[in-house]
């Protein structure tokens, strides 16, 4: 899939790797954090009008899906930088 630019001043764009199926996410800091989403997530999130918006209601529910069973939040995603 094509990369999505994020009108945001944290994050420059996203892209798909169809090999692992993921999203990657590459911030204006230069960090790059790795999201377990399927290509259906990142063709919503590509056809969204609020590309920032959607982006965040992603990555929080990636977050939610790694947190353990004591309750307490992980990051949800992996630093790959």
């Amino acid at each position: 899939m094509n990369v999505i630019p994020i009108e945001s001043k944290q994050i420059g764009y996203v892209e798909y790797d169809l090999e692992r199926s993921c999203m990657i996410a590459h911030f204006m800091t230069g960090e790059i954090r790795v999201y377990p989403v399927s290509r259906e997530e990142y063709a919503k999130l590509a056809a969204s009008s609020d590309k920032y918006d959607c982006f965040v209601r992603m990555t929080n529910v990636c977050a939610a899906r790694a947190a353990p069973s004591s309750g307490r939040p992980l990051a949800g995603a992996a630093d790959i930088s």
